[in-house]
């Protein structure tokens, strides 16, 4: 009888040496490569595990707050620095609809940009963030949708705090306020000024024309009941109470004119200015008679303002060009116009006549400011004033450029547009 083979037999059994081949066959094939998986997968692992550290690091040290939120506006995730802005730490926000925590006055402004980027888009918005101290800050938002699978799942939002700077505005608002409520008032106090200035200067020109026309008058019946027994020096002190009065007149005139501009009512409607300084050149042809006179006028825009006010402008700038060219054979007066800057058309009058120093050049649109003897140049300083005074009522500027012994150009402009045209 044969004995059982033992179970406990050390040689192995041929189905194991089988086995030991194939296992030894596969280690040898497929551990080494088996092996740098595992090594590129815990150093994938490494990899994702430092960009999350840094990523998580990020969104919590920046200063601007990340949050996202479900499709029912609840707060899912929200950044540590909250706490900095309004007190409450992130696990008071979680799970809670995120307009809790917003000015009630701004929650349906909010919720319509939530609802819009759910539907698909990036939205800015402002607003004021709040806790239950009542604590504002003002708060900007860029939000945009989160999706997952092609499906809106919520939305990312970043929140920059920009409460000093709407500070600051509303700052500069109340000051702005402040500074146009001051300028209101020193306007009205100017124009008031201006008024009572203009109603004095008025009376008083309105009121010295009786006593000068009763000189003149009773001046005229002397001459003719005692001229021929003066003698030539007697005539001549009377010839000079004469033209004194006479330029006493001119002046009071040109006075009431000047106080007039104030009153006068403007209307403003398209002016061809073309025509209009070739209209004043014929007016003022007896002045230039029997002198050579080189007239070279340039084209002009068409402009918008007070046709009877302009054509006053022209008549003391033109005639002034006549009066100051009067030592020049042959004379040069130059008028034309070109543009300006801040959409303005500028207008000049230029001469080759005594010109002026340009150091007094700042007075010449001043109110008897003459920079030429009156016996050398006739006239009675308000012409200039005039122009400028009626130039600043179109919203333009005034200004000259000389030098003396070669000739002046004098320059006024006129804003391209003005709002509201009409009667003022």
């Amino acid at each position: 009888m044969k004995k059982p083979f033992p179970t406990n037999d050390p040689m192995p059994s041929v189905r194991d040496k089988i086995i030991g081949l194939g296992e030894r066959s596969i280690r040898k094939s497929y551990y080494p490569q088996l092996q740098q998986q595992l090594a590129d997968a815990e150093k994938a692992r490494k990899k994702l595990a430092e960009s999350q550290a840094r990523y998580r690091s990020l969104v919590e040290n920046i200063n601007d707050v990340i949050f996202t939120l479900n499709v029912e506006g609840k707060v899912n995730y929200i950044s540590p620095v909250i706490k900095s802005l309004c007190g409450l730490t992130p696990e008071q926000f979680i799970g809670r609809p995120f307009v809790e925590f917003v000015n009630a006055d701004d929650q349906a402004a909010l919720v319509a940009s939530f609802e819009r980027t759910l539907g698909g888009q990036s939205e800015q918005q402002e607003f004021r963030l709040t806790n239950e101290e009542g604590l504002v800050r003002f708060m900007h938002l860029s939000s945009r949708p989160l999706a997952e699978e092609g499906r809106v799942i919520g939305l990312n939002g970043i929140m920059s705090d920009i409460t000093q700077r709407k500070l600051a505005e509303e700052e500069l608002h109340r000051f702005r306020d402040e500074l146009e409520q001051r300028v209101r008032e020193r306007t009205a106090e100017l124009e008031a000024a201006n008024k009572e200035l203009e109603a004095f200067a008025y009376s008083v020109s309105h009121d010295l024309r009786a006593p000068l026309r009763h000189i003149d008058g009773f001046l005229e019946l002397l001459q003719k009941k005692a001229g021929s027994v003066l003698d030539d020096q007697s005539r001549h002190y009377m010839d000079t109470i004469s033209e004194s009065a006479q330029k006493m007149g001119l002046l009071i005139n040109d006075l009431l004119a000047f106080s007039r501009m104030g009153r006068h009512a403007m209307k403003f409607q398209p002016v061809a200015l073309g025509p209009l300084v070739r209209d004043v050149i014929r007016e003022l042809e007896p002045d230039a008679a029997g002198r050579e006179i080189e007239w070279c006028i340039g084209d002009f825009p068409a402009v918008r303002g007070d046709a009877a006010m302009l054509r006053m402008v022209l008549v003391n700038l033109i005639s002034n060009a006549v009066k100051f060219t009067r030592p020049r054979q042959p004379a040069q007066i130059e008028i034309g116009s070109q543009p300006g800057p801040d959409s303005e058309t500028v207008v000049f009058v230029r001469d080759n006549g005594v010109g002026f120093d340009m150091t007094y050049g700042d007075k010449l649109f001043g109110v008897f400011r003459r920079l030429h003897h009156a016996d050398e140049f006739e006239g009675t300083g308000i012409g200039l004033a005039i122009v400028r005074r009626i130039i600043n009522r179109h919203g333009g500027r005034t200004w000259a450029e000389g030098k003396v012994d070669h000739g002046a150009t004098f320059y006024f402009s006129l804003p391209h547009t003005r709002h509201g045209d009409g009667d003022e």
